[in-house]
């Protein structure tokens, strides 16, 4: 019980942080491509972010959830979620040149920020499996545009939520992952090194038809 109050608490506090990179400026930007990282509430995505957020979610996964019968597509539930006022986001931007610009072959065109790549996450308390609820970083989404893809992006926004996670003392990261999708159960289980959970349905109803998913984490060690 003592324990699980401790939890709550740091689940508070986590929620509580308005820019995780003043914990670790150095991740805010990826000095490979030029690119730049914001922390942001969902109430302080704008209008245009929140539209393409669920645009890069809906183009990259909607297949995907489709063919899973146990789940199903559900536009209307995705956009509660990604407005849910726990999730937190890191957005990735790129400076590319103002359309109006280009069209008039300005010399001086200007530059504008384009969101590129977005990791969504909640700080909440789960069953571990074992009959405890602990704080963890539940990775709802990690998006990446098509352009972008196989440049280490996904590699540096899992780090920062992983940084973000340990310091801010959760016990786990979870994160669901589509069995449909193969190289993102690659990329999360042999790059990143996560694990089937406790929690996954396999593990919980073996007896049970494959459900399409698995669910993987990370233990803070």
């Amino acid at each position: 019980m003592q324990r699980e109050v401790a939890g709550k608490e740091r689940v508070k506090t986590a929620l509580e942080i308005k820019d995780i990179f003043q914990k670790f400026t150095a991740f805010k930007t990826f000095k490979k491509l030029g690119l730049v990282s914001k922390y942001k509430h969902s109430e302080e995505l704008s209008k245009e972010e929140k539209l393409w957020v669920f645009d890069l979610l809906e183009r990259n996964m909607k297949t995907h959830y489709q063919g899973t019968k146990t789940v199903g597509w559900d536009a209307k539930n995705k956009k509660m979620e990604l407005s849910h006022e726990g999730a937190r986001f890191i957005v990735v931007y790129d400076e590319v040149k103002d359309e109006e610009s280009k069209e008039n072959n300005s010399a001086n065109a200007e530059l504008k920020p384009v969101p590129i790549a977005y990791v969504m996450w909640r700080f909440l308390m789960d069953d571990d499996g074992y009959g405890e609820m602990i704080p963890e970083l539940y990775l709802w989404e990690i998006h990446i545009e098509e352009t972008y893809r196989r440049k280490g992006l996904g590699k540096y926004l899992m780090s920062i939520s992983e940084l973000a996670a340990w310091t801010l003392q959760m016990k786990k990261i979870c994160l669901t992952a589509f069995t449909s999708n193969p190289a993102s159960l690659k990329f999360f289980q042999d790059k990143m090194k996560y694990k089937v959970d406790a929690t996954d349905p396999g593990l919980c109803e073996p007896d049970e038809p494959p459900c399409g998913y698995r669910i993987l984490s990370k233990i803070r060690a």
